[in-house]
């Protein structure tokens, strides 16, 4: 597993923050490859601590933000707890660097949101699902007959990655290049290792920007590069930091969850016979699965003095938002640990919540239920290879790096 050696001079406490709700965790140690359980067992604690060390860049600790309803709280309060949190470390490569909309406030957050929308439309996913069942397809062929592949590898890198090129209109043979920018980004063992990720997609989104010719019309990046959210053409700085969330966002999340997804099925067989003879249960199914995989913990920083589940937040303060925690949150969630595809409503955090709610959510939905039916119905059962070694990764996006599957032929 990778894990950050976070650095001593780091472990500082600020004096507001109360003893007892001091605790180190920085969601890179000490996880397994069961990740999101070992998460979970936060909610045994109390639902708000303050870990001296951060998962993500930059210095100092964070508050640890567990329980739904305090999650709830924070994201539902841009006023008080900022989003451009996400963004600074773009600063390092332009003052006008936005992470648009994701680590953007109102009410600029609500212009950018309102030109990132139309991209993810029902209707234009629906029409999707054509293209996403013909390039899984191509994938399954490529490995069907061997009766094993490198699940992540083979498929779970590449399956989402392509869809998302296709939509971008970026190049489909750079497919494994751009996986290994993203991967850097989030999950390199070091802060060199990751900026040097982030240098690559920004070098390759500043090149996209000076040359629009060069990529198709009807594309996101052609759309990106026409729009004016703001009544003007976006500049070099928007841009690209617009392009950049766009393209992380779509090339990690849903890698992450097909990898934990398929692993449960590899190890359940009397759950893929049910998923076989009922394909319709499908979607429902993997709606809790991506509850119980929840991935992602963003964070926020307070721009003012606050109060969260009676811990008194000051201004400056970092706040992690632990959405696999709080989509475990047995206050909202019965025997939150189990599969129980009948919850109804599933209020889960995997898309996270308030105004910064996945634009994505659909094509991710899509994605994942198209990849679930044709494997079920192109791969006779399947199982983890007594040969695999299962590794995970943990910081803003938890992700399995390894599993094999193996089938008879």
């Amino acid at each position: 597993m990778s894990t950050i050696a976070p650095e001593v001079s780091q472990h500082v406490v600020p004096d507001h923050v109360p003893a007892h709700l001091v605790k180190t965790f920085d969601f890179h140690t000490g996880l397994g490859n069961r990740p999101q359980e070992a998460i979970g067992k936060l909610l045994d604690g109390p639902p708000i601590f303050y870990s001296p060390v951060r998962h993500t860049f930059g210095p100092g600790g964070a508050w640890v933000v567990v329980g739904s309803d305090l999650v709830k709280a924070v994201t539902s309060d841009p006023e008080t707890y900022s989003s451009t949190e996400l963004g600074t470390f773009l600063a390092h490569f332009g003052e006008d660097f936005i992470l648009a909309p994701l680590a953007i406030d109102p009410p600029r957050h609500t212009r950018f949101r309102a030109l990132i929308n139309p991209l993810f439309t029902p209707a234009r996913m629906v029409a999707l699902a054509p293209k996403i069942e013909s390039w899984c397809n191509e994938l399954i062929d490529r490995f069907e007959e061997k009766g094993r592949c490198n699940f992540i590898q083979e498929f779970a890198d590449q399956f989402p990655t392509g869809i998302f090129i296709d939509l971008m209109g970026l190049q489909r043979d750079r497919v494994v290049e751009f996986v290994n920018w993203v991967r850097d980004f989030i999950h390199g063992e070091t802060n060199e290792i990751r900026m040097s990720g982030v240098q690559r997609t920004v070098d390759f989104f500043d090149s996209v920007f000076q040359n629009p010719q060069d990529y198709p019309e009807g594309s996101m990046i052609r759309y990106l590069r026409d729009a004016e959210p703001e009544g003007r053409p976006m500049s070099r700085g928007e841009f690209i930091g617009t392009a950049f969330l766009l393209f992380t966002a779509g090339l990690d999340t849903v890698v992450s969850s097909l990898g934990f997804i398929f692993r449960m099925l590899a190890e359940d067989q009397a759950l893929q016979a049910h998923l076989r003879d009922k394909p319709t249960e499908i979607p429902r199914h993997v709606e809790e699965m991506m509850r119980l995989f929840a991935p992602v913990t963003p964070q926020r920083r307070a721009m003012r003095d606050g109060n969260i589940g009676g811990v008194q937040i000051k201004q400056g303060d970092v706040l992690a938002l632990c959405l696999t925690g709080a989509s475990r949150d047995p206050s909202v969630f019965s025997e939150p640990d189990k599969l129980d595809p009948s919850r109804n409503p599933n209020p889960h955090f995997a898309f996270s919540t308030g105004i910064h709610r996945c634009a994505g959510a659909q094509l991710a939905r899509r994605d994942l239920a198209i990849a679930v039916e044709i494997w079920l119905k192109r791969i006779s059962p399947f199982r983890i290879a007594k040969d695999s070694a299962i590794t995970a990764s943990g910081g803003s996006v938890l992700v399995l790096d390894g599993i094999v599957l193996e089938w008879d032929r």
